[in-house]
């Protein structure tokens, strides 16, 4: 399946299916990560990702958001 790149995202604008935007910041990751549904990026179906808010540590989830920034150079 293919998702939104995660290269370059953390920091800048992301056009959601309602047409709204937000800021890929830390917090709209970490609950995107919890809660994929909340808040669907557009052009991606609902349901695509699952949640993985009770999988996931919370150190894991902001493991993979440091990993992220990283990728957008922060």
């Amino acid at each position: 399946m293919v998702g939104p790149t995660w290269k370059g995202l953390y920091g800048h604008e992301v056009e959601l299916e309602d047409g709204t935007t937000v800021i890929a910041d830390e917090a709209y990751l970490i609950e995107s990560i919890k809660d994929p549904g909340a808040k669907i990026v557009k052009g991606f179906p609902a349901g695509a990702m699952p949640p993985y808010g009770a999988i996931l540590t919370d150190e894991d989830i902001i493991d993979i958001v440091a990993y992220i920034r990283s990728l957008a150079g922060e």
